[in-house]
């Protein structure tokens, strides 16, 4: 898998997105990867499904140490990571993606942003 580009809408089917980055990933990493890349996935798309009612571009590609997932969207929003809190509902995601991956970040692009993560490889 050198890379791989997929726009979706909020009504698409997350399942369908998945399959997508499952079938590119799984030839070339081990299952646990593959699931953890997925995980990923999921938070991010959800956050632009959830956040901006309208949808985005997933793009995958392979690194020599790392799965590069990055997810662009028309909010100019950049995500944040809360602090746990038993009182607040939500709010997680961030702090899943962080413990699943080496790094994420996101900057502003004109007319929205992307917000990225690496997991590595070993």
């Amino acid at each position: 898998m050198d890379s791989l580009r997929v726009p979706f809408t909020d009504s698409t089917d997350l399942g369908s997105l998945r399959g997508d980055a499952r079938r590119a990933l799984s030839p070339l990493h081990s299952p646990d990867l593959v699931e953890d890349v997925l995980l990923v996935i999921t938070e991010l798309v959800e956050n632009v499904m959830q956040h901006t009612g309208d949808g985005g571009e997933l793009v995958l590609r392979r690194r020599d140490d790392a799965v590069r997932i990055e997810v662009a969207d028309s909010s100019p929003v950049l995500p944040r990571q809360y602090a746990p809190d038993p009182r607040r509902i939500g709010g997680r995601g961030m702090l899943l993606v962080a413990a699943m991956t080496r790094a994420w970040g996101s900057s502003r692009l004109d007319g929205g942003k992307v917000v990225w993560a690496e997991v590595p490889l070993t």
